[in-house]
């Protein structure tokens, strides 16, 4: 997916960008990583862009911002869906491109996965296996972006901090290692 200038400005924020890159790495991660899951559990929005991971006003900030849209065969992952939806393809005219916000062009790639869902009572996808992929396009975050050993040095130190208190997820058993290292998978494909 192509950049537009409200994911340049999602990126100039350091504090904001590091917490979406959190949640791409938790829904990448949920499967091996406790704290992952914890953080992600935690989550009130369907589309998991909410507390532990922002504070409403960063919610609404991620999910406005503007993108140029994408189609599902960007995310190879949902070729299979693209033949199955029946509404017309998005024509993009070379010369006036229109934007769409990130939470609709994350809900146009999960369209048919939500009506799936909320007929069984759940309204929350997968989270790597059907989110993972999908922001990783949205957002323009590359697998590697999400090993960066930075990332996850202050991820392992810091966890996510809100408004003064530390939202780490970290588990008693992992806070008994005091320093020890766990290894990281890499889960989203």
């Amino acid at each position: 997916m192509k950049s537009s200038e409200g994911l340049q400005a999602l990126r100039a924020n350091q504090n904001l960008w590091y917490k979406i890159r959190v949640l791409l790495h938790d829904l990448c991660n949920i499967a091996t990583d406790r704290a992952a899951e914890l953080r992600t559990l935690a989550t009130t929005d369907e589309l998991y862009i909410s507390a532990p991971y922002f504070t409403a006003e960063e919610a609404a900030l991620v999910k406005t911002a503007q993108i140029l849209p994408s189609t599902l065969t960007e995310v190879p992952e949902f070729e299979e869906l693209d033949q199955e939806v029946t509404s017309e393809p998005r024509q993009i005219d070379d010369v006036t491109l229109h934007t769409v916000t990130i939470e609709q062009a994350i809900k146009d790639c999960l369209q048919n996965f939500f009506e799936k869902r909320r007929a069984s009572g759940d309204s929350r996808p997968c989270g790597p296996h059907d989110m993972g992929p999908i922001y990783r396009a949205v957002f323009g975050i590359s697998k590697e972006e999400l090993k960066d050993e930075k990332l996850l040095s202050r991820l392992r130190r810091a966890g996510l901090r809100r408004l003064g208190a530390e939202v780490t997820g970290k588990s008693s058993e992992q806070k008994a290692q005091k320093g020890g290292k766990k290894e990281e998978k890499e889960e989203c494909t």
